[in-house]
């Protein structure tokens, strides 16, 4: 079962027009483990793009419930094909699969610019991340990833709240 992504942040098209554009019309999906999906990169909040220049996603998914790493690489590597396989764009799409390491439901990711006062763990390596696209496949390792130098964000889509 697949979500399509029906609305895109109206901010994006005020801010973004270009990229809201890409968004609406590629057919944006996903899966029902993800929560939120976020914009970074030179397509985000930067908007320095070149022409060729991809667009930088973060699938935030909630894994508080499955303990098995297996079972977590099965559902974060179909989290990941749910969206790349439905995507109809000639713009690449880089995706990741972001998840909870630290118990800090992942805030980081509700603002647009980071400060230090929103990351009570020092924002290094704070979380769980895992793609399998541009030659990779699997649970990135610990390698000193900054959250600060992910922003700015802005947030695409947000499920609602049951």
């Amino acid at each position: 079962m697949t979500n399509n992504v029906i609305t895109i942040n109206e901010n994006i098209r005020k801010l973004l027009p270009i990229t809201y554009n890409i968004l609406t019309e590629a057919n944006l999906t996903v899966h029902p483990s993800v929560y939120k999906v976020i914009l970074s990169g030179s397509r985000g909040l930067t908007n320095c793009f070149r022409q060729n220049s991809d667009i930088d996603l973060s699938l935030l998914v909630d894994l508080q419930t499955i303990d098995d790493e297996a079972a977590r690489e099965d559902i974060l590597k179909e989290v990941l094909d749910v969206t790349t396989s439905n995507w109809k764009s000639e713009i690449e799409l880089d995706t990741v699969a972001v998840f909870d390491t630290c118990n800090c439901r992942l805030q980081c990711f509700n603002y647009e610019t980071y400060t230090n006062e929103i990351c009570k763990t020092g924002g290094v390596d704070c979380l769980g991340l895992y793609k399998t696209n541009k030659g990779f496949s699997g649970f990135v390792p610990k390698i000193g990833i900054e959250i600060r130098l992910i922003h700015p964000t802005i947030t695409v889509w947000e499920r609602s709240a049951p």
